[in-house]
């Protein structure tokens, strides 16, 4: 019987302890194969709750719909006066930043850089953005040139023609 030794019982030392080594390259598929057989179980898991949500949102949407038929008129005009309370807030800061914008003329395509919660942070940030632009358009607008000669283009008082200018010139 000792001849029909397995690989569990050579992995048992003398003393009846498992070897180390052993005991790791056993370990190893063996752990590969739990992580591979935990994933697909959760992968599976979640497949099956996924169409789980699928059947039952159709449930959601009803019961919601049966929320609503059963609350009171006063539930539904509070509801009604949350949603308009909001909107207006919400005007009057689209409100703000385009007055800020105007203000301090800035164009539309920078409204989106105006982020503030009340009218003087906007009208700041505004105004930063405004002054930051007007530095860099000052920075590269063109230097001046030299003032253009106004005689430029005329026939000298003496007249006649060029040659006799040359003339006139070296004979002095």
């Amino acid at each position: 019987m000792s001849d029909d030794t397995t690989s569990a019982d050579a992995a048992v030392g003398v003393t009846g302890e498992p070897a180390a080594d052993t005991e790791a390259a056993v370990e190893t598929p063996r752990a590969e194969k739990d992580w591979q057989v935990e994933a697909a179980k959760w992968k599976a898991l979640a497949r099956k709750h996924e169409g789980r949500v699928k059947e039952l949102a159709p449930a959601a949407e009803r019961l919601r719909e049966l929320e609503d038929a059963q609350k009171s008129e006063l539930e539904k005009l509070q509801s009604s006066y949350e949603e308009a309370l909001g909107a207006a807030s919400r005007a009057q800061h689209e409100l703000w930043r385009e007055r800020a914008a105007r203000k301090h003329g800035l164009d539309d395509d920078l409204l989106k850089f105006l982020t503030g919660e009340s009218e003087d942070e906007l009208l700041e940030a505004a105004q930063v953005l405004a002054s930051k632009l007007a530095a860099r358009a000052e920075a590269e607008k063109p230097k001046p040139g030299p003032a253009p000669d106004p005689t430029r283009g005329q026939s000298p008082p003496g007249g006649g023609s060029t040659a006799d200018q040359f003339a006139a010139l070296f004979a002095k």
